[in-house]
């Protein structure tokens, strides 16, 4: 009978040490895993980071190029202007460069106001927006303001 329990505790003890083997390699393998998940988030954040900061910058190319219509739509339209009233026009009239209509009478601030940031639109390294204050372009001194 002893004998019989004796065997009995060795094999438990060998099933029991089999088991403990297939789970520390199970975790092993789970690390390795999570590690790969983690190398491949941060890859990701990196790129989404990059993906913000070009899409913002595209905004403000966006902006810059809109103010530039909206002076060109108003010079036409201070044209036109003149025109039905008979008034001389200039035979040319370059669209596209501010300084190229001193004469057209257009006021420069029109009714649109141009957007005022105060605070960088740029991201930072961690992904957070910068804290600083921004100039006109929406950037401040270090992201190129």
């Amino acid at each position: 009978m002893r004998a019989l329990k004796l065997i009995f505790l060795v094999f438990i003890s060998f099933n029991s040490f089999a088991q403990k083997k297939d789970v520390i390699v199970e975790i092993s393998d789970l690390k390795e895993q999570v590690k790969k998940l983690q190398m491949e988030n941060e890859k990701l954040s990196t790129e989404l980071i990059h993906s913000n900061s070009k899409n913002e910058n595209r905004i403000l190319d966006l902006g810059v190029k809109l103010e530039n219509l909206q002076f060109e739509f108003n010079v036409l339209k201070r044209l036109v202007e003149q025109y039905r009233n008979g008034e001389n026009i200039p035979n040319s009239t370059p669209l596209g460069n501010k300084s190229s209509y001193p004469d057209v009478g257009v006021n420069e601030k029109s009714d649109t106001k141009a957007p005022t940031y105060s605070q960088c639109s740029a991201t930072t390294k961690k992904g957070t927006r910068c804290s600083r204050s921004a100039r006109s372009n929406g950037l401040c001194w270090q992201h190129g303001g």
